[in-house]
């Protein structure tokens, strides 16, 4: 198996086996929920909503995210994060996640958000100027920021590919719960394909 083939395979795996991903949108007035959308969120702070959904959206899209977690809200997506610089970074991403844009358009792909990244280029952007997705500069932003240790690197092609899904960067909290958006909560949060 050549090196490239192993890294998707490995990304693909753990892709499947968390089903997760996504971001988190603050705003002053919360949308009005019903009252298991409410429920859905009393573990992350009053006011986050995670995927950046649209407002009319914001309850039921966080409900289904709570039905479908595989740790929490605190551990999965941005609403979690106590970095301010890391926060800004998941937000950026799941906002771009969501957005998608050229050469792919949408980039959720039933909770895989890799083309988000690698644009047309998913056998080899691991490489060095090969990615080119509608999210690139996001992702690698977000990919550089270590939310447990509050530093920042800059991370090659080959790392940001790794870091999708770990928890401990700004990236891995915004793809986990867009991941779970995109591939259990379609609907809901109105985002993937």
């Amino acid at each position: 198996m050549r090196r490239n083939d192993r890294t998707w395979a490995i990304a693909i795996a753990f892709l499947a086996t968390a089903g997760l991903s996504g971001g988190c949108k603050r705003s002053s007035t919360a949308p009005a929920t019903t009252e298991g959308a409410a429920a859905a969120v009393a573990d992350v702070p009053s006011g986050c909503w995670e995927t950046n959904p649209p407002v009319e959206k914001a309850g039921a899209c966080m409900a289904c995210l709570e039905k479908n977690k595989i740790e929490s809200p605190m551990a999965d997506g941005c609403c979690g994060i106590h970095d301010a610089a890391g926060l800004q970074l998941c937000q950026a991403v799941s906002a771009c996640l969501r957005a998608g844009g050229p050469p792919v358009g949408n980039c959720n792909l039933a909770g895989d958000t890799t083309t988000c990244y690698c644009g047309k280029h998913q056998a080899d952007c691991d490489l060095a100027g090969k990615a080119n997705g509608p999210c690139v500069s996001q992702i690698a932003a977000a990919a550089g920021r270590n939310i447990e240790t509050r530093t920042t690197d800059t991370p090659t092609p080959g790392q940001i590919m790794e870091r999708y899904g770990l928890t401990k960067y700004a990236l891995g909290r915004a793809t986990n719960i867009a991941a779970i958006a995109g591939a259990l909560c379609k609907t809901e949060c109105g985002t993937g394909m």
